[in-house]
């Protein structure tokens, strides 16, 4: 996990920490040893983070006004979620809320040293970002993490899919994308705009890209490749 720095439109890593005990306990060792390495957190006007969890749902506001986020998210969770783990976000530019599980040691570990701190999960970073600037075109976002994929694809102005993938490999990335394009009948020219964090991820998208021109009915569509663009996200959120 890594922690960045925005300051003139320029987004920079300050403190990295690899976490190698991935269990709760771990991954809170982590952060605090992450949240050490930034020094007095009073420094920092404002404080975001984007927190990755396959286990979400979107919902309509009405929806969500009149139901409990809990019994909501659990209609697409196979397993239980946990009392006190359903986080949400609202998301007004689009009508929705994303909700989604989060476990309690995330809070505990965050707001406890940074008591402003704003954490959404990362499709709601991406959905603000995909209702910037003119959205008629299609526009595709895909954010690669350690073994996880967000995939975000607005057509014809409405959110077409939104989605978090495990992956082991480019190929999966890939084959998640051709499916996507396929039944949302893509068929032409279009840009996928990938982004992701870490150097592994980054070989990743670069393989995406060159797997990408080997297949003839994917091939028209331009991929580009980016380092921490979608960081750029979070400003909008805070």
């Amino acid at each position: 996990m890594s922690a960045y720095k925005r300051m003139d439109q320029v987004v920079s890593a300050i403190a990295t920490v690899h976490c190698t005990v991935k269990t709760e306990i771990g991954y809170k060792e982590s952060i605090a040893q992450l949240l050490t390495q930034l020094g007095d957190l009073n420094h920092y006007e404002q404080c975001s983070c984007s927190f990755v969890s396959p286990y979400f749902t979107l919902v309509p506001t009405a929806l969500f006004a009149s139901s409990k986020p809990e019994e909501l998210l659990q209609f697409t969770v196979e397993h239980t979620v946990p009392k006190g783990e359903t986080d949400y976000n609202r998301l007004p530019e689009w009508n929705l809320v994303v909700i989604y599980q989060m476990p309690l040691w995330v809070k505990s570990a965050l707001v406890v040293k940074m008591p402003r701190i704003v954490i959404q999960h990362e499709l709601a970073h991406v959905l603000r970002h995909m209702n910037t600037g003119s959205t008629i075109p299609l526009k595709t976002q895909v954010i690669l993490q350690e073994n996880t994929f967000s995939i975000v694809i607005r057509k014809d102005g409405l959110i077409a899919h939104a989605s978090v993938q495990e992956y082991q490999n480019a190929e999966d990335v890939l084959y998640h994308l051709m499916i996507c394009y396929k039944r949302l009948d893509i068929s032409t020219k279009s840009q996928i705009a990938l982004s992701s964090s870490t150097p592994e991820a980054n070989l990743v998208a670069e393989k995406v890209i060159q797997l990408s021109q080997k297949v003839q009915d994917f091939s028209i569509h331009t991929l580009q490749a980016t380092t921490n663009s979608h960081l750029q996200f979070q400003t909008l959120c805070v």
